[in-house]
């Protein structure tokens, strides 16, 4: 039974019709044809042989592990700045009860690497009727279909063969194409490479399990019958096969090692050839990939690097998905990957850049420490200002509580003090009666 049966219980029997990206765009195939490409070794990309490449699937893991580790925050926009929500919406904290949010991403993202097409289908909704639950759907499980044949982007969606309504269904397209249902994938737009990579890894399995070439011979001067040299032959083999024992030959038989042949070789630089067009196809540096044998043009240091990988890389694909979550949320809030710890760069000059800017008045004490993950201290949220940089003549305002008290105003009520009192006349003149 479907996970669909426990939602639409009773649901009609649907016509199930299996459409793919070829009904709307040339497959791979038509348009390796077209281009006089198609043969290279019969090995068109389907959609998750591929990820038998390891360069293609070590590009893919490296997608969904870095864009899944980093924080989904919502955002509410006010004015010029935005304000994160508090609680954060549901399908930001955890879309569906069965997965993290870790893993949610993860699966959305590795279904947009290999098909270029990510699902989800909605689960529950809120009172005003926005989505709460989204459950991962893999892509095989979806089928899409136009009606009647129409380009415009308006189909139907079958999950497991039920009709399910398209405001049900998320939706996020890799890399859409006008008048299509259906995104392409990274394979479809480079089948070529991609097919001579499946070519090559071909090969390699079945030189290795038939054993094409032997990595020696023995040779002697006698002539052997069909008995006499099987015999030599399987001697060898259970006197030194697998047991790096030293080899003593007699009656003139002779050891001689096979060296590499041309053919080898050219096998191997199509290998290595190859894992640079994948890794150049996801635009991920090769070293990113084990393939330290190419450098790139990002820089020499980590934060170069981690700044190049994240602008040309993880930006494309971190606003695909923001986009179409943000759809989902309430006008004037949104959703953005937090990058920073992408661009932390080294240690001395994360702190250099947290100086230079504290010292221009661009971060606070608590501004710097917020962004560390640690507490607040009281007066940490004056911001300095250099003084040198002030317009000419402008004296800065006293900080908040550093003025000089203003003296409080005489009582009016307050006596007077009365003066001295002065002698009396009588007391005067007796006084000069007396002398």
């Amino acid at each position: 039974m479907s996970f669909l049966s426990r939602i639409f219980t009773g649901a009609p029997a649907v016509e199930e019709r299996a459409i793919t990206s070829s009904s709307f765009v040339p497959t791979p195939a038509e348009d390796a044809a077209m281009n006089g490409m198609y043969g290279y070794g019969s090995m068109t990309p389907t959609g998750t042989r591929e990820m038998q490449v390891a360069a293609f699937s070590a590009c893919v893991t490296l997608l969904a592990d870095t864009i899944a580790a980093l924080p989904l925050v919502a955002y509410r926009r006010q004015g010029k700045t935005k304000v994160a929500l508090d609680p954060q919406p549901v399908i930001v904290q955890q879309p569906y009860v069965e997965n993290t949010i870790f893993d949610w991403v993860w699966m959305l993202v590795e279904a947009l690497a290999v098909t270029g097409n990510g699902y989800g289908y909605i689960t529950s909704r809120g009172p005003d009727d926005r989505p709460r639950g989204i459950m991962p759907v893999h892509p095989d499980c979806i089928t899409v279909e136009m009606p009647d044949k129409d380009r415009w982007p308006n189909p139907n969606y079958y999950v497991e063969g039920s009709k399910v309504d398209r405001s049900d269904i998320l939706h996020i397209k890799r890399y859409p194409i006008a008048g299509a249902a259906l995104g392409l994938s990274p394979v479809q737009r480079a089948a070529a490479a991609v097919g001579i990579a499946l070519a090559a890894e071909r090969y390699g399995l079945n030189y290795f399990r038939d054993s094409a070439n032997p990595s020696s011979v023995l040779e002697t001067d006698l002539v052997l019958d069909a008995t006499a040299t099987k015999n030599l032959q399987q001697q060898w083999i259970a006197s030194h096969g697998g047991r790096r024992r030293p080899a003593i030959l007699s009656g003139g038989v002779k050891w001689r090692p096979i060296a590499i042949s041309p053919n080898e070789s050219q096998f191997l630089e199509t290998r290595k050839y190859q894992r640079g067009e994948i890794a150049m196809l996801f635009r991920i540096p090769p070293h990113m990939i084990g393939d330290t044998e190419k450098t790139t043009s990002w820089g020499t240091g980590i934060e170069q690097q981690s700044t190049g990988f994240v602008r040309y890389t993880l930006r494309p694909w971190l606003t695909c998905i923001e986009q179409q979550l943000s759809a989902l949320l309430p006008r004037g809030v949104f959703v953005k990957f937090d990058v920073n710890d992408l661009l932390r760069g080294d240690i001395k000059s994360l702190w250099t850049s947290y100086k230079a800017g504290r010292d221009a008045g661009v971060y606070s004490v608590n501004d710097i420490r917020e962004r560390e993950d640690m507490e607040p201290v009281e007066g940490g949220d004056i911001r300095l200002q250099p003084t040198n940089m002030a317009p000419l003549g402008w004296t800065p305002p006293d900080p908040p509580g550093t003025a000089e008290a203003e003296p409080e105003p005489e009582d009016d009520e307050t006596p007077e003090e009365e003066p001295a009192d002065e002698p009396d006349e009588d007391e005067e003149g007796t006084g000069q009666e007396d002398q």
